[in-house]
């Protein structure tokens, strides 16, 4: 593990999936991002690459050529290599090898960097394409904060607050693909009950900023993505109990599953990015503990 600190909060990253796996508070005295208790989810923030959610029947077809891949990807479970650590910040690299290449055929360049400034974290992707000709991918976040924040209190006492940029659509999952786009119009305050989740993710276009709110207290947590075309909410639903995980994932993405009726050809899957050859892809999204 390799870990950065301030007088604020200490965060811990791993090499495995260069993944984001503590964030603790010391003004608060406790662990913000979810434990990965397998219990419920075994993770707690993985990178999403190079693909989001799920192929139909777990294939894709790149160049004519059949390859399969799991749910989000390969990159989450893949060991990166640690390129440089100072005072506030880790970055890290993944490049393609023959391992990556039977499930995706590009040549690619992976760079995650940490950045720990007061009570933000910043984290900022790079997707450099070394291959000869486009490649195209999906990225995304995954991170999954506990919830609630305070023993007393249940899901119920919490509340998502949105920024919007414009006009938003809700995507509908059948399963664990998209089936339907409806327009929302706007969307500002979302006040959260298990019932929400019964369907798997909620999933949204065109949001910028969601804050996890607590109806009880001042304590919040910010997640700002601006530039993102797609962001999904999700905890696992348990319809016995009527409730879900003790955890929420506000999980921003440049991609989005299959949709039901998808002919999985790579380069016209929903939401698919473009990369022309010797190109580099950025983007960055933050964190602020409140």
């Amino acid at each position: 593990m390799n870990k950065i600190e301030n007088n604020k909060l200490i965060i811990e990253t791993t090499n495995k999936g260069a993944e984001l796996i503590n964030i603790y508070s010391k003004t608060e005295n406790k662990e913000l991002l979810w434990s990965g208790d397998s219990k419920f989810w075994g993770r707690h923030s993985p990178i999403l690459f190079p693909i989001v959610g799920r192929l139909k029947d777990n294939e894709t077809i790149i160049d004519s050529k059949l390859y399969n891949m799991n749910q989000h990807g390969f990159a989450r479970d893949m060991e990166f290599n640690l390129i440089d650590k100072s005072i506030n910040s880790i970055t890290y690299i993944l490049k393609s090898n023959s391992k990556t290449k039977s499930f995706y055929p590009y040549d690619f360049e992976l760079t995650v960097k940490y950045t720990l400034i007061d009570t933000t974290i910043n984290i900022d992707w790079k997707v450099f394409n070394k291959s000869n000709k486009d490649m195209y991918f999906s990225i995304g976040a995954h991170p999954a904060f506990n919830i609630p924040f305070y023993d007393n209190e249940s899901i119920n006492d919490y509340f998502l607050k949105f920024e919007c940029s414009k006009d938003i659509n809700n995507y509908t999952l059948e399963g664990p693909f998209v089936s339907k786009k409806s327009e929302v119009k706007s969307i500002d305050i979302l006040n959260l009950t298990p019932e929400l989740f019964k369907n798997d993710a909620l999933i949204y276009d065109n949001i910028n900023k969601i804050s996890i709110c607590s109806k009880n207290n001042t304590s919040s947590i910010d997640i700002k993505f601006e530039s993102f075309p797609f962001v999904g909410i999700w905890s696992p639903y348990y319809k016995e109990s009527n409730s879900i995980a003790p955890f929420l994932c506000i999980e921003p993405w440049y991609g989005i599953a299959d949709s039901i009726d998808s002919t999985k050809i790579f380069k016209d899957k929903l939401g698919i990015n473009k990369l022309p050859n010797k190109e580099t892809f950025i983007a960055s999204y933050s964190i602020t503990i409140n």
